[in-house]
């Protein structure tokens, strides 16, 4: 079975968060998806498919491709099992736990477990009828 089964996007450490907003937004043209109101990172790209998540940090500290999953301390220690270098878990409150583990390069990579609630999902209606949303199946 299958570790991780989708990349989500990138996670990039930037040294000036406002420098790299402008770059990613009004030079690259990226659509910005997100960004924290405390100022801690921004999402660039489109409403789906992977993003670019740019946050303040040390450049070149931490940066690789992120892995959504369910429960990301499950993960980790599953990867761990399989002779895979972790690190730490570290979550940001309301938003996401975000762990980190290497390839064999020394490369970081990320698995993203959400802690925003889902929204419901719509079901698909007949011809002519109104689209219904439905409760999230367990």
């Amino acid at each position: 079975m299958p570790v991780v089964r989708k990349a989500q996007g990138v996670l990039c450490p930037v040294r000036d968060l406002a420098r790299a907003k402008a770059f990613y937004g009004e030079t690259l043209g990226l659509p910005l998806r997100e960004e924290d109101p405390e100022g801690r990172w921004v999402e660039f790209g489109p409403p789906r498919g992977p993003g670019i998540l740019l946050y303040q940090g040390a450049a070149g500290s931490g940066g690789g491709a992120m892995f959504p999953v369910r429960n990301a301390q499950r993960t980790l220690r599953r990867l761990k099992r399989l002779g895979v270098q972790v690190g730490d878990l570290v979550e940001v409150p309301g938003v996401m736990i975000i762990g980190t583990f290497y390839d064999p390069d020394g490369n970081p990579h990320h698995l993203v477990q959400s802690l925003r609630p889902k929204a419901p999902r719509r079901r698909r209606a007949s011809e002519g009828s109104e689209v219904a949303p439905t409760e999230p199946q367990p």
